[in-house]
């Protein structure tokens, strides 16, 4: 089985830097999570994932 690391992150061609630079600042923190989110390997995006489906599980169970 192949990284997904090795490859790193896409480059995205109708993406417009001028545009992303004039963007709305909460438009722009939720990009930048979005490229983040899209630049991690498929392993690390599981184990946040399934961590985050544990941690809402026991919020839950507390409740």
């Amino acid at each position: 089985m192949v990284s997904d690391a090795a490859d790193g992150p896409e480059e995205r061609p109708d993406r417009d830097e001028e545009a992303d630079a004039h963007a709305a600042p909460a438009n722009a923190a939720d990009a930048s999570v979005v490229d983040r989110w899209t630049a991690l390997d498929r392993g690390w995006q599981a184990l946040a994932l399934g961590l985050g489906i544990v941690a809402a599980h026991i919020v839950g169970q507390a409740l």
